[in-house]
C-alpha cells in the first residue's frame, strides 16, 4: 500500500535562501548568540566573506570544503559562505576522533577545513599528518576582500556532503542536493505551521542534518529568530533563553523531554514559557514521555522520523488538535511516498510490518564513490530505509524494530561495527560484540562483549581507555563483559540475538 501527500512551494538554491531574506528583512534579528544579536545581513554579509576567502584560496565548483567546529553563528555564515562559492559543504562531527576525521576528510577529498578553536586538540593531530589544508574560523572571518561573484547553483547541484555510518564497512558520505533540503524544510515548516513569528532555540549540534534543516534552513525560510546556545548544559541557559528570547519552538532529542518531564520545575517558570509546539526527533520517543511532559507543559509534543540519507526527515506528527498519534511517528511530509515490503521486495497491506521505503524529492543522490551501495539503498527510485515499520489505513508510520544494528545514545548514531573494527585491534582481543540494550524507555547504552586471546585478562578500564583514543567518547560501550567465547552460527557469524537474550536474562536474575 502506497501512501503520499502533495508537495508545496518552489525550489531555489540554498545560497539564494539566505540572500533573498537578507534583502527583504536586512534589521531583523536571525541569531542571537552569548548576548550578541546577528542580523539576517550580517549573517549574510559574513558569508560573502567566507566565499571570497574561498575563492582567493583558489577553491573551485565542486570542491569539498569541511567544518570542524561547535556552534556558533560563524558555522552558520561558514556553510552558506562554502555553498557561495560554488564548493560543497562537509560538515563534520565534532565529537570524532582525529583519525576518524582524517578518514573522512580523506575520501571527501577536501580542499580546505575550517576549525574552531574549541576543536584545536583533534586539529594538531591533523596537522601533524600534513595532509590537508586547515584554516581557522577567525583567520576566514577577517578576511578582506572583492565581494563573490554569483556561483550559478542549480537546484539539483550537490550541496552538502553528510557522513553516515553503515553497518559495515567505513562511513559513507550522503550526497544531499539543494533541492534535497530545501524541499524537507519547506514541506516541515508547512505541516507545523511556521510563521516570522516563531522563534527557535537551538542547542543541538549543528552537524547533525536534523538541527540544521529543521532548525536553521526552515527559520532562513520563514524569517524566524533562533537563540543559538553552545550546548545543552547548563540546563539552566536553555530554560533562561526560553522565558527571556519568547522561544515559541522546541526542538530536542527524547533524552532532553525526558529529563524536562521528570523534572519538578516551579509552576512559576511553566507560565512563562510561550511554547506553542515542541518536536523530537534523531531517536524513539516513548510514549510515556510524550503524555508526562504534555501534562506537565501543557504543550504539544510532536515526534517525527528521519534518517540523513532523506535529509533528514521522513515524517512528523500533525500539531493540529486529535491528530497527533503517540506511539506513532505521524505522517509523510508533503511530497513524500511511504510504503513497506517483505524481503522480496513486494508492498505489504496497511498494519503489516516490513521494511520502510521512502520516495521524494528530499532523498539522497548517492553515496559519494560508492556505486555499489549506492544501488542497494536506492531502487528505482525509492530509499530502503533498513527501518521495520507498519503504515496504518490512515497512513501514520509505526517504527517497529531496525534492520541494522545501529545503536542511538542520546539521539547520535553509533555503529557497533566501527567500534568492534578498532577493539579488534587490540592485543589481548580475539572476538568482540556491540550490542545496544535498554537502560530505561528513553535511552540506550553500549555494552561490548569479549572473549579475550587465551591467557589475557584485559580489564575493562584497559579497554574502555584504547577505545577512548581512537572513537568519540559517546561511542565508548557503557559496560565490558567476558566471556570465553562468543556465540555463532554455523556460518561463523555471531548471534547478537543471542548476546542480548544473555544479557536480559543476568539483568532479571539480578533484580529478582
Amino acid at each position: 500500500m502506497l501512501y503520499s501527500r502533495p508537495m508545496i512551494d518552489d525550489i531555489i538554491p540554498l545560497d539564494r535562501t539566505l540572500q533573498l531574506r537578507a534583502a527583504r528583512m536586512p534589521c531583523k534579528t536571525f541569531i542571537k548568540f552569548e548576548g550578541k544579536k546577528f542580523t539576517f545581513r550580517d549573517i549574510d554579509r559574513m558569508a560573502d566573506i567566507f566565499a571570497s576567502f574561498l575563492l582567493a584560496k583558489g577553491v573551485k565548483r565542486g570542491d569539498r570544503v569541511a567544518i570542524f567546529c561547535h556552534t556558533c553563528p560563524q558555522y552558520v555564515a561558514a556553510y552558506f559562505g562554502i555553498i557561495r562559492a560554488g564548493a560543497v559543504v562537509l560538515p563534520l562531527n565534532t565529537l570524532l576522533a582525529h583519525e576518524e576525521i582524517d578518514f573522512i576528510l580523506s575520501d571527501a577529498g577536501a580542499a580546505i577545513c575550517f576549525y574552531g578553536a574549541d576543536c584545536g586538540a583533534v586539529v594538531g593531530k591533523l596537522e601533524v599528518l600534513g595532509k590537508y589544508s586547515l584554516v581557522a574560523m577567525g583567520d576566514a572571518e577577517r578576511f578582506d576582500g572583492p565581494a563573490p561573484p554569483d556561483p550559478g547553483n542549480k537546484p539539483d547541484d550537490i550541496s552538502t556532503i553528510l557522513y553516515t555510518s553503515g553497518t559495515t564497512g567505513r562511513p559513507k558520505g550522503a550526497l544531499l542536493t539543494h533541492r534535497n533540503i530545501i524541499s524537507n524544510a519547506l514541506a516541515c515548516a508547512a505541516v507545523i505551521h511556521i510563521s516570522r513569528k516563531d522563534r527557535f532555540v537551538v542547542f543541538l549540534p549543528l552537524f547533525h542534518s536534523f538541527t540544521y534543516t529543521v532548525c536553521i534552513i526552515i527559520p532562513i525560510l520563514r524569517g524566524c529568530m533562533i537563540s543559538l546556545l553552545p550546548s545543552v548544559r547548563p540546563f539552566t541557559r536553555v530554560i533562561k533563553s526560553l522565558i527571556l528570547d519568547r522561544i515559541t519552538l522546541f526542538v530536542a532529542i527524547p533524552t532532553v523531554y525526558k529529563i524536562l518531564a521528570d523534572k519538578d520545575l516551579p509552576w512559576f517558570l511553566k507560565v512563562l514559557l510561550r511554547l506553542r509546539l515542541c518536536i523530537s526527533g534523531a531517536a524513539p520517543l516513548p510514549v510515556r514521555v510524550i503524555h508526562d511532559f504534555e501534562e506537565a507543559f501543557k504543550v504539544p509534543l510532536l515526534e517525527g522520523y528521519g534518517l540523513t540519507e532523506a535529509s533528514p526527515v521522513v515524517s512528523l506528527n500533525p500539531p493540529e488538535k486529535g491528530a497527533n498519534r503517540p506511539g506513532t511517528v505521524g505522517l509523510p511530509l508533503p511530497g513524500l511516498e511511504v510504503r513497506v515490503v517483505d524481503d522480496a521486495g513486494q508492498s505489504l497491506s496497511a498494519g503489516a510490518p516490513g521494511e520502510l521505503l521512502v520516495r521524494g524529492p528530499n532523498v539522497m543522490q548517492g553515496y559519494l564513490n560508492k556505486p555499489e551501495e549506492t544501488a542497494q539503498a536506492i531502487r528505482k527510485g525509492w530509499l530502503y530505509t533498513g527501518d521495520v515499520a507498519a503504515i496504518d489505513t490512515e497512513g501514520y508510520i509505526k517504527i517497529i524494530d531496525r534492520k541494522k544494528d545501529m545503536i542511538i545514545i542520546d539521539g547520535l548514531n553509533v555503529y557497533p561495527y566501527e567500534v568492534e573494527e578498532v577493539l579488534y585491534r587490540h592485543p589481548d582481543v580475539k572476538d568482540c560484540a556491540m550490542i545496544g540494550v535498554l537502560i530505561d524507555d528513553a535511552k540506550e547504552m553500549g555494552v561490548m562483549y569479549v572473549a579475550p586471546k587465551d591467557g589475557r585478562k584485559p580489564g575493562a578500564k584497559e579497554l574502555r581507555d584504547y577505545l577512548s583514543a581512537h572513537v568519540a567518547h559517546y561511542k565508548v560501550p557503557r559496560r565490558f563483559l567476558v566471556l570465553d567465547e562468543l556465540p555463532r552460527n554455523p556460518t561463523g557469524k555471531i548471534m547478537k540475538k543471542e548476546l542480548r537474550k544473555q544479557y536480559a536474562e543476568k539483568e532479571q536474575a539480578h533484580r529478582d
